[in-house]
């Protein structure tokens, strides 16, 4: 499951950035409510508010600390646009699961993980996600405040603190909920996502250090992440990436293996393969599309 920013679609996780904060600010200027933060009420607070948050994330995203860990499925085991753009010009090979053994690996991990069909969204369209999820965000930070004092029981300047964190954290929640979405240009690849409910922490001293006393959400996420992230090496860039354990998905996760137009694989050979490493009864057929690179 890999960091989905280093994908080729430059808008993921991004979609809803800034957008969200500029629909929030304006549906509070139409509808306000009162609001107190670090001393400022109503319009002059909110928006100081929104300003931090919009800093924040302005210098996350540039330094790749806004993100998840996605594995992305197509419906169509042989597809031409699947071929050239993710196995090599069609040198690599399809490999086929069980989309009921996947939902059901994604249900044992119920609260950390999600698997969902891609929802195709034209421009106008995703607009209106933004609005709709903005509203629900200013509805939530009507009580945050008082959220805060019960469960917190802490001082003023604690509270401010906590505002800002827990309206960050919010924020990073609703961009998750983004990797559901993709313009319907993209359409045609019918595609399916394994994917973190929560944002990932790059933080180090969670993932690979002994300091858990800092964390305040998303403990049994993290604690599935420790000592667990590893990298691919490309040319000029590291992705890193959470490996998944198909033994946990199913004792014969890898139901078929499509050879590409352009690979050279043999059925015998691949046989072979699978006679060495016990992969019994996975299935191997040739690719019915005609490409030459």
């Amino acid at each position: 499951m890999s960091d989905i920013t280093k994908s080729n679609d430059y808008n993921e996780v991004y979609m809803f950035f800034p957008g969200i904060i500029d629909a929030m600010r304006d549906a509070y200027y139409k509808n306000p409510f009162p609001f107190e933060f670090d001393g400022k009420t109503n319009e002059i607070g909110m928006s100081m508010l929104f300003q931090l948050a919009y800093d924040y994330f302005r210098i996350e995203f540039e330094k790749g600390g806004v993100t998840n860990f996605v594995i992305c499925f197509c419906e169509e085991g042989d597809k031409l646009s699947q071929w050239r753009g993710y196995a090599d010009n069609g040198r690599g090979v399809s490999i086929g699961f069980s989309e009921q053994e996947l939902r059901q690996y994604s249900e044992k991990y119920k609260d950390i993980i999600a698997i969902e069909k891609v929802k195709y969204k034209t421009a106008e369209e995703i607009n209106d996600i933004i609005v709709a999820k903005a509203d629900s965000l200013l509805n939530e930070l009507k009580n945050l405040r008082k959220w805060i004092i019960d469960n917190f029981h802490c001082n003023d300047s604690k509270q401010e603190k906590y505002m800002l964190l827990f309206f960050i954290q919010m924020l990073k929640i609703v961009f998750m909920k983004s990797l559901q979405y993709k313009y319907i240009s993209f359409q045609e690849e019918n595609e399916w996502r394994m994917f973190f409910k929560y944002p990932i922490t790059k933080e180090t001293e969670f993932i690979y250090g002994e300091d858990g006393d800092k964390r305040v959400i998303f403990d049994e996420m993290v604690e599935m992440l420790k000592d667990k992230i590893d990298f691919n090496i490309l040319d000029n860039d590291i992705v890193s990436y959470f490996p998944l354990d198909l033994s946990d998905i199913s004792a014969k996760p890898i139901k078929e293996v499509i050879s590409g137009p352009n690979n050279r694989i043999l059925l015998k050979d691949f046989q072979l393969l699978c006679g060495k490493y016990k992969y019994d009864d996975v299935a191997f057929r040739y690719s019915k599309i005609s490409y030459r690179e």
